[in-house]
């Protein structure tokens, strides 16, 4: 059983058109409420979807892990998690369900750089940024590690631990790779669309300059603690995948 999982926080403009899309490609959804001060949640009243709703504002990271716990605990094989404001297009559910097929233990990450002229170029080069270090980390070349739009086989929720430090804002999405590679999960990627212009209805939650340093932040704690790991630099160096 594969569940859509839709953290939100103030996505009135979009959710409802989110939660519709996700509806056709799941067996079920699940909305979490993140203290949000407008009416989202009224915007699903008469939709089939499970609503978790939070008065308290506490982020997307620990949003995320308590619904991939809570969806896993309900039954889910698998959970596929996507954003509200339609940065995120539900009609690319199929790819991943296919790509689930195919890999059921694998985590499926969604890749927008193959459409990275339709991103802003301070994203584009945050991202890169990121994946840089992220593939130190994990020792091979990583793309978009910051891709909101993924798949998590339930069979590594269980296996893998995220710290609480490592679950705060945006840092989760990018430390559980970390974890997961130590784990031993395999990674496969699939393309997706990157559709900012003209579908994202309000400022981005993500703030490039802070919260891109919280995860060069977190990820260097993680490589020190690792004894800055050489050889996976080297490998990244050279171009290994």
């Amino acid at each position: 059983m594969l569940t859509v999982l839709i953290p939100a926080h103030n996505e009135a403009g979009t959710i409802r058109e989110v939660v519709e899309g996700a509806i056709v490609h799941a067996n079920h959804v699940m909305v979490i409420n993140d203290g949000s001060t407008d009416d989202t949640v009224a915007q699903l009243n008469d939709l089939p979807v499970q609503i978790i709703d939070h008065a308290d504002n506490i982020g997307k990271g620990p949003r995320l892990w308590e619904g991939l716990a809570e969806a896993v605990q309900g039954g889910a094989t698998s959970v596929l998690t996507m954003d509200a404001d339609l940065q995120h297009d539900p009609a690319d559910i199929p790819v991943f369900r296919q790509a689930n097929k195919q890999s059921p233990n694998a985590m499926i990450i969604g890749d927008r750089l193959g459409d990275a002229a339709s991103m802003p170029g301070f994203r584009a080069q945050s991202i890169g940024f990121g994946d840089f270090f992220v593939s130190w980390c994990i020792g091979r070349r990583f793309r978009d590690a910051q891709c909101g739009m993924r798949l998590y086989p339930a069979s590594m929720i269980g296996l893998v631990e995220v710290p609480l430090a490592e679950r705060a804002h945006f840092v989760f999405e990018s430390a559980v790779l970390l974890h997961a590679a130590e784990a031993g999960i395999v990674f496969e990627r699939v393309p997706i669309k990157a559709r900012y212009k003209g579908f994202v209805q309000r400022p981005s939650h993500f703030r490039p300059l802070i919260d891109t340093w919280r995860i060069i932040r977190m990820i260097s704690g993680f490589l020190i603690r690792r004894g800055l790991k050489p050889s996976a630099l080297l490998r990244v160096l050279r171009g290994v995948r």
